[in-house]
């Protein structure tokens, strides 16, 4: 599973955003330095929340941020970011997001196991408030592998 490949490289945590554009852009900075996801990439998952709305808003305070494929996507990867600060992206119901979880997907298959991993493991609220809250990138990955 694609949670197990992650590493404390993946994992930014405390990041200081103005706004969700700057969040997801943050978000991506890890996929971009491993050479997991172009730029272009980037700029598509903020077009598409710009053009279809929160949408990627999946949970309370939790972004799922990603694109299509073709966008810009060289290798399958996954990356954690919290922020500092909650930032609004327009959703009612989930907002503010504390937590951005950016996907990388080599296709429209792929990423559904990732996913669901993902829906045990986020779905558990005290789960989920441990790695809003951790202090470092060690910790949270601690959290996420033993949920």
């Amino acid at each position: 599973m694609l949670l197990d490949e992650i590493k404390v490289s993946d994992i930014q945590i405390k990041k200081d955003v103005k706004d969700w554009k700057e969040a997801i852009r943050q978000a991506s900075f890890p996929l971009i330095e491993s050479k997991k996801i172009t730029k272009t990439y980037v700029d598509e998952m903020i077009n598409v929340v710009e053009e279809k709305g929160p949408y990627i808003v999946i949970t309370k305070h939790i972004a799922l941020a990603h694109a299509r494929p073709e966008y810009g996507v060289l290798e399958k990867g996954l990356s954690f970011t919290t922020l500092n600060q909650p930032v609004p992206f327009g959703s009612q119901q989930f907002d503010p997001v504390k937590l951005i979880i950016t996907l990388a997907a080599t296709d429209s298959e792929s990423h559904l196991d990732v996913l669901s991993e993902l829906a045990d493991v986020l779905s558990d609220e005290e789960i989920a408030e441990k790695l809003f809250e951790a202090n470092d990138e060690h910790e949270f990955l601690e959290i996420l592998k033993s949920a």
